[in-house]
């Protein structure tokens, strides 16, 4: 009896010691996870997680002083249809049509580096503005509103909605919001110079003057 009850207290001890080792181990573990987690960068190289890579590369940068003078909220609606022909003849039943309801907002301004300010004597200077030009657009949102695919409409192009959506910002379409607010442009001009300069001296006086683009 007294020699099994010594193996039977041998067993627990080694069972014991094996599940108070695995206990510190997985302690150890868990510790080890906390730790990399929170420093990340004192990961052995062994240890980091390989087959996986995130790269980004800046390709350029360029200071711009762009001058934004107006933002204005553009919403409409462009659409496209393509049918199929037998000869000259339209084929019923066989048109595509999309719709896509677009927003964003456009910034009109002009280039500051472009401004030519010159003394016209008796504190006055005369400031030329630059034409103004679309500077770019911020938020856009493009969404098709209205799909449709007439029963025959397999035979017939597919529509191209990437194409249709890089087709809204045409040189034509930018020029046109330019030309339509070039009043509240020049005005937003002479307001962003006149407060910079009586700011500082209240006295001097400006002469503007605004280059038309070519066409205009």
């Amino acid at each position: 009896m007294k020699k099994f009850f010594k193996k039977f207290l041998n067993k627990t001890n080694i069972v014991i010691l094996i599940v108070v080792a695995i206990l510190f181990l997985l302690v150890g573990w868990w510790g080890s996870i906390q730790f990399y987690s929170a420093f990340p960068s004192a990961m052995p190289e062994s240890l980091r997680e390989k087959g996986r890579t995130d790269t980004q590369v800046i390709h350029s940068m360029q200071r711009t002083k762009e001058v934004s003078l107006l933002r204005l909220g553009v919403t409409g609606i462009i659409s496209r249809e393509n049918k199929s022909h037998f000869f000259s003849m339209e084929i019923p039943g066989s048109e595509r049509a999309q719709f896509i309801q677009y927003t964003f907002d456009a910034k009109l301004g002009f280039e500051g580096k472009d401004v030519v300010i010159k003394e016209a004597g008796d504190n006055t200077f005369d400031v030329a503005i630059p034409e103004f030009k679309f500077i770019g657009y911020d938020h856009p949102e493009y969404r098709v509103v209205v799909d449709q695919n007439g029963a025959l409409s397999f035979g017939t192009q597919q529509i191209d909605t990437l194409d249709m959506v890089n087709n809204i910002l045409t040189d034509k379409a930018k020029k046109e919001y330019v030309d339509s607010n070039r009043d509240i442009l020049e005005e937003q001009a002479k307001s962003f110079y006149t407060s910079i300069v009586q700011s500082v001296s209240p006295d001097t006086k400006l002469n503007f003057i605004f280059k038309q683009a070519e066409g205009s």
